[in-house]
């Protein structure tokens, strides 16, 4: 597939005549724009013939599903890998800031009221930011080499507590139950872990009253974070010996299932509409995870992230393309 560009640097409709575009680049009357997707910009007046072409996007937090699609033919398949470091690179930046600023301004004045959260209203994480801004960027780069006429995006929200309960085998929380969630009536996260492991050392599942209690992150706060499925219980002497590493947690023992990407997705879904409205000059709207599995089973699609673009895009029965691209945000 040959995306078109009119000479005023407008989308045309694709071509797959590719003897032609070979002809029009020998003979000066097109140039080549963009290698991949392999663009080429018309040097002379031409006729504008465009037909409705619709873009699904299949949002995610690790991979985004992209489709371009008329009634009979998909024109364009992307998937895209978003950015997932930036907790990472955040948390390494706040150390060296951490240990600067006490080798250096050890006595300063304390600051008052300086978080960017209390300043600006509708700030956001900046794990989230990246990731909502490459939807948005992959979006633009599209409408560049096609004439999109609508965007259809997906947008999801998951009950997690109702995941939770579900992976717990608990009985499915209904009415006055989300209200009344696992850390209801705790002081804090810690005294819940506590309360949770009853008060016993979880490495060497003994109870002493004479030894204090400490609370333990199987993975580093950095990547797992202060939710209750990364903490266990430890002894104050298994805590020193375990960071020594002279010794290891019990097989079982091991980091709870992460909400992080359901999370996510449900802060980004309404921010992602409302900046596409603002930024791109044509219709969005968003749709929902069964509406685009009912059309993938009527049309006999497999389940991927493209398919799920496909269905999103209102043109489930469009034929499909043998090749698409795989691209990652760096």
């Amino acid at each position: 597939m040959v995306y078109v560009l009119d000479i005023n640097g407008q989308p045309l409709m694709p071509t797959t005549r590719h003897g032609k575009v070979r002809r029009l680049l020998n003979s000066h009357l097109a140039k080549v724009v963009k290698r991949c997707p392999f663009t080429i910009q018309l040097l002379y007046q031409s006729t504008k013939e465009i037909q409705p072409v619709s873009l699904g996007v299949d949002a995610g937090s690790k991979h985004i599903g992209m489709a371009a699609t008329t009634e009979k033919k998909v024109v364009y398949q992307e998937e895209l890998s978003p950015r997932n470091d930036v907790v990472k690179l955040l948390s390494a930046r706040r150390t060296l800031r951490r240990t600067r600023r006490n080798r250096k301004t050890r006595y300063r004045k304390p600051r008052f009221n300086n978080r960017v959260h209390s300043k600006h209203k509708g700030w956001l994480a900046p794990s989230v930011e990246v990731k909502i801004q490459e939807h948005i960027t992959a979006i633009k780069r599209i409408c560049q080499i096609l004439p999109i006429s609508e965007i259809h995006v997906e947008i999801s929200e998951f009950d997690l507590q109702r995941l939770k309960a579900m992976e717990e085998g608990r009985t499915l929380p209904v009415g006055t139950d989300y209200q009344l969630g696992e850390q209801y009536d705790f002081y804090n996260t810690r005294q819940y872990v506590l309360h949770r492991d009853g008060y016993t050392f979880q490495c060497c599942g003994t109870h002493d009253n004479n030894i204090k209690l400490h609370v333990h992150h199987i993975e580093s706060r950095q990547t797992g974070g202060d939710a209750p499925s990364n903490l266990i219980t430890l002894c104050e002497h298994c805590h020193k010996a375990l960071h020594k590493g002279k010794l290891e947690l019990p097989k079982g023992k091991k980091r709870g299932k992460t909400y992080r990407d359901a999370t996510f997705m449900g802060i980004m879904r309404k921010t992602l509409l409302e900046r596409l409205r603002k930024e791109v000059d044509v219709p969005a709207s968003g749709t929902y995870g069964y509406i685009t599995k009912y059309w993938r089973e009527r049309a006999g699609l497999e389940k991927s992230h493209i398919n799920d673009a496909i269905c999103i895009s209102k043109y489930p029965y469009a034929k499909p393309l043998d090749t698409y691209y795989l691209t990652k945000a760096v």
